[in-house]
């Protein structure tokens, strides 16, 4: 394997980075042994995972210990949470406790294909381009493991190639294998699937992680996703290498697929705003240490763009981090066209004055 990855003639010098496994679990006593067994039977060995139980009420506490009992690998560690924290909280919990410069979270009612791990640490170590995370496509199955979708709606709904104006920030490699399609930070969106089907570079997590996770119960991928893309953009994988599961139980899902052009599921409002508020909150927060390497410019262009003109008003005045982007920028002239573009209907609003938080 590490001849297929690490380039020709590199030398002996060059090892292959470790991988950190997050499996976050709660109340998913049915599905949690096949979901630590398909990281145990990854082809890319070089792994560590720890099993994160966010205080569950069900039997998968004893699920866990079995499973690891009888699997004996000393790449598994048991992380057992003394209160329930949410999604966000039992996520970070696997990145405190992990070290590999790549980590992914698999949920623990999720699954992935032996190669999941091979193909995205190929992806993040490709010739072409670098990049903050990976998404991969996910087939859809439920509760029993019968096949119902050969890909993830919502990962296909919202393929960038056929977003308008997107052109400029999409650098497809067809060289590899999967195709990779890499998309600048400059952009806004939904590119991914779900939090299974993700992967990322550490230090971008690290950069953004939120001062409060416990804000954040479902949904976490909402936020993790777009902190990551915000800082170093997305490579998206053109290939299945998961299982996502719908049981009826999903936080995000309400479980049936309906057709093209139906959501699996929706975020409610008020986890959408509680995201991008943390999400905001960060940036600014974290904004003087990266202006080295990202422009200021560019920086409070993303801000704008994540929460709209009015919300970008509204926190310089109540955020005194929000300064080092928006103090400049806030012009009496620009606020005054804020305004008067606010009289207009939702609808008719360009979609920068259409606030968020």
């Amino acid at each position: 394997m590490k001849e297929n990855i690490v380039p020709s003639g590199a030398g002996s010098h060059i090892a292959l980075p470790t991988v950190s496994v997050c499996v976050g679990c709660f109340n998913q006593e049915a599905f949690i042994d096949t979901a630590i067994r398909s990281v145990a039977a990854q082809t890319y060995t070089a792994f560590e995972c720890v099993v994160v139980d966010d205080f569950s009420t069900d039997g998968s506490r004893r699920r866990i210990e079995e499973c690891l009992s009888q699997l004996g690998d000393s790449r598994f560690r048991f992380l057992p949470r003394l209160q329930n924290g949410g999604q966000l909280t039992a996520m970070m919990t696997g990145l405190d406790a992990t070290a590999g410069p790549l980590i992914s979270f698999l949920d623990g009612d999720d699954a992935w294909h032996p190669d999941f791990i091979e193909c995205h640490v190929r992806a993040h170590l490709s010739q072409t381009r670098i990049a903050a995370m990976s998404s991969s496509d996910e087939v859809v199955i439920d509760t029993a493991g019968n096949l119902l979708a050969g890909g993830h709606p919502v990962f296909h709904l919202n393929d960038p190639r056929s977003m308008p104006k997107m052109s400029g920030y999409l650098h497809v490699d067809t060289e590899a294998d999967p195709t990779l399609l890499f998309i600048d930070r400059g952009t806004v969106g939904w590119f991914w699937s779900t939090t299974s089907g993700m992967m990322f570079r550490r230090a971008p997590l690290e950069i953004m992680r939120p001062s409060d996770p416990d804000e954040i119960k479902i949904c976490a991928d909402g936020y993790m996703a777009r902190a990551a893309h915000m800082i170093g953009g997305t490579v998206r994988i053109g290939r299945a290498l998961g299982s996502y599961r719908l049981h009826g139980g999903n936080g995000w899902a309400d479980g049936r697929i309906l057709g093209t052009g139906v959501d699996l599921g929706r975020m409610s409002p008020d986890t959408e705003i509680a995201i991008r508020r943390a999400l905001a909150n960060r940036w600014c927060e974290v904004a003087p240490g990266l202006a080295h390497l990202i422009s200021r410019h560019s920086m409070r262009r993303t801000l704008v763009d994540l929460i709209g003109l009015s919300a970008a008003f509204a926190l310089l005045e109540k955020n005194s981090d929000a300064g080092f982007l928006l103090k400049d920028w806030a012009t009496p002239q620009r606020k005054l066209q804020t305004r008067l573009i606010g009289l207009l209907p939702p609808k008719l609003r360009p979609r920068r004055f259409r606030d968020i938080v």
